[in-house]
Order: C-alpha cells, then sequence, then structure tokens
C-alpha cells in the first residue's frame, strides 16, 4: 500500500472522477494499474504468502457487490485498502443523519427549499424548471420520461444492468459483540466471509443469481468508536447480506448466524430486530432495483460507462435534465461524488462556469458550529 499512499490523492482522484479527463497526477494511474490487474485477476489467490492477508483484502474488494476477482473489485480494493492504511474509514458522529442535516442547512441557509414526501412519477410535475439533476436509476428515468426520450437514448437505458443486492438487518443489542477474536471488537466495520476462497466461491455464486445459506456479510458497530449513538444496556448494531438480484427472503436468520460463527452468544444479547428483504429495498428506494444498493452492476465497463455511453455522462438528450445518481460514474458507495461531478457539469455547459465556486459554509453557520 505504501507507493499508492504516496499518490493518495491521485489514486483517489482518479478512482472518484468521471473517468473522462487527463489526471492531476500523471503517476497515479501508473502505480494504481499492475496493483488492479494483480488483484483484479487469478493472481489475486497467489499475491499473498498468508491466509490472513488474503482473506483481508478479499473483504475488502467485496464491497464491488460482484463477481470475485475483477478489475472492478480490485479497484475498490486497492481505493478502499489503502485509505484505510492512510486517513482511515471515518464515520460521522451522530450517524449519517448529520450529513444530511448539514447539507439541508446549508441549503436552506442559501434560500432553497426542500419538499420532501412527494413521489415524482413524470417530470412535468416539475413544471418548468431550468435545470433538473436527477438522483434516480436509469429505471426509474425511463419511467418518469416516459416518451419525451429519444429512442435509441432509451434503449441504452433499457440494456443498463443492475447487480446483485443488499438484505439488511438492524439489531438492538444489550452487549458488545462477543466477537471470538476481541481484537475484531475494535473495528467499527467487520467483514464476515471466511477465506479468500470461501468469498470468492460466495460472491461469485450470488452474482449470477443464487442464493447462498452463507453470505457476505457486512456488520456495523457504531458504538464502537462512537459512544454516544446508544443507552446503557442498548446498542445498535446493523448488517448486510450479499444476496441474488430480487431476492425475498428474510435475511435475519442468516445474518444472525453469519455473526454466531465469529461471535457466539451474539443470539443471546438481541434485544430487538428488523430486517428488509433484497426484493423491499426497492420500494423503500426506487433506485435500489432489485435490492442493488450500487444502482448498477460494477463491472468494468459499465463502471466506466454508466449509464451509456457518452462524452459526458451526466446530461440527457432533454434540455436541462440530468442523472446524478450512483448510476453514474464514478459508481456507488458513501462519496457522493456522482452529484459533486453533475453539478460541475451543469454548471459549466448550461451556465458558462468553469470556476469551480466554494463550498464554504456561510459564516453564520460556522458560528453555530
Amino acid at each position: 500500500m505504501e507507493p499508492l499512499l504516496r499518490h493518495s490523492t491521485g489514486v483517489v482522484d482518479l478512482i472518484l472522477s468521471g473517468q473522462r479527463g487527463i489526471p492531476r497526477d500523471l503517476l497515479a494511474p501508473f502505480v494504481l494499474a499492475p496493483r488492479v490487474l494483480t488483484h483484479g485477476s487469478p493472481f489475486a489467490r497467489t499475491v499473498f504468502r498468508t491466509e490472513r492477508a488474503r482473506s483481508l483484502l478479499t473483504g475488502v474488494a467485496a464491497h464491488a457487490v460482484g463477481k470475485l476477482p475483477s478489475l472492478a473489485s480490485g479497484a475498490v480494493a486497492l481505493l478502499l485498502g489503502h485509505l484505510a492504511h492512510g486517513t482511515g474509514w471515518p464515520i460521522p458522529q451522530g450517524g449519517s443523519i448529520r450529513i444530511a442535516q448539514a447539507m439541508a442547512d446549508d441549503i436552506k441557509a442559501h434560500g432553497g427549499v426542500i419538499h420532501t414526501g412527494r413521489r415524482i412519477t413524470d417530470l412535468r410535475e416539475l413544471g418548468h424548471a431550468e435545470t433538473v439533476l436527477l438522483d434516480v436509476s436509469p429505471k426509474t428515468l425511463l419511467e418518469i420520461a416516459g416518451d419525451e426520450l429519444p429512442e435509441r437514448y432509451m434503449r441504452r437505458l433499457a440494456r443498463f444492468r443492475y447487480g446483485p443486492a443488499a438484505a439488511k438487518v438492524d439489531f438492538l443489542v444489550s452487549d458488545p459483540i462477543p466477537w471470538t477474536d476481541p481484537h475484531v471488537g475494535r473495528a467499527g466495520t467487520v467483514h464476515l466471509g471466511g477465506t479468500q476462497r470461501e468469498m470468492f466461491r460466495q460472491e461469485n455464486t450470488t452474482a449470477k443469481g443464487i442464493a447462498t445459506g452463507e453470505p457476505f456479510v457486512l456488520v456495523v458497530d457504531p458504538m464502537t468508536v462512537d459512544p454516544g449513538r446508544g443507552l446503557p444496556r442498548k446498542r445498535p448494531v446493523w448488517a448486510y447480506a450479499h444476496v441474488p438480484n430480487g431476492d425475498t427472503r428474510d435475511p435475519v436468520d442468516i445474518v444472525r448466524a453469519r455473526i454466531e460463527r465469529y461471535a457466539p452468544g451474539f443470539t443471546d444479547t438481541v434485544l430487538a430486530q428488523r430486517s428488509i428483504t433484497a426484493a423491499a429495498y426497492e420500494a423503500y428506494n426506487p433506485n435500489y432495483v432489485g435490492g442493488d444498493i450500487g444502482s448498477g452492476a460494477m463491472t468494468l465497463t459499465q463502471s466506466i460507462l454508466r449509464p451509456a455511453p457518452q462524452l459526458d455522462p451526466y446530461p440527457t438528450p432533454l434540455p436541462g435534465i440530468c442523472l446524478c445518481s450512483a448510476s453514474t460514474p464514478p459508481g456507488s458507495s458513501v462519496h457522493g461524488m456522482s452529484g459533486y461531478l453533475a453539478a460541475l457539469s451543469v454548471l459549466r455547459r448550461e451556465y458558462g462556469i468553469r470556476t469551480q465556486p466554494s463550498l464554504t459554509p456561510n459564516e453564520h453557520l460556522l458560528a453555530g458550529c
């Protein structure tokens, strides 16, 4: 990871860009490419001497939610892996709602108005808005734009592929997770997948649409790093399993059994639980087609050319209408870069603004922090 850390800013900029321009750090692609080829190919089985190392990085690669190994998963493993050795994987104090609240406060401070609780089913409901950025999947765009889109573009969107799904469980527990290895209890995020071979088999079987009884499971125990997230004897723990797209199985028993394998006695600490199946995820958020929380399969081609092959991936053929969801580059994750890059594209094309505006919050917001 050390060479990647030396070029960390360039590596992050490269992977989290729209992948259409010349990278600012010209050495970053040369540092990254050979490692992606190694960890995204069958060589990944032989590159490390120990199973511990192989399994550790494979668990990170599984964040790509798809076939293992693959070039897309290799890039994900190296991006997240080298960040873990540098800045770490921070989580927002108080939960991700804090990010949404801060953004909403800043929008309102600049005169913006936020409407919630209304489902838009037709673009015409938006009236004569000069510019519209849609945080929706290609499937939803086809539904709300109807016949307004050119037929060729509609065919491209219809060919957009969705990946494996997530099925999630929220637990309320009385005690910290009783991991067999206490060192695991120091981590806020834990990957449960077994050996590298087991993870390869599980993820590839799931990507083929075949359900398994021992899927890859990601567990988050936020109080490990943010003690204020719970109450005495009441701790939140959430987890999701990688399952086939559209899977209708209740994930509670599967997820609980996976945790129990590495933390015997976990079930005895559970006070309450709730779950959502992969199939139900789409009703919760239409962007999660079939439960695909990444809004599109992370294949190499689709990672770069999502949602359709074009020089600027964010505008649609309709004037002033743009896509800004994870179905556009650089794809899924918690980086928010799809919306950021779509906004820059809109400013450049629609308003001729080529200098990035300051994103510094208003003075009165800073005074209240």
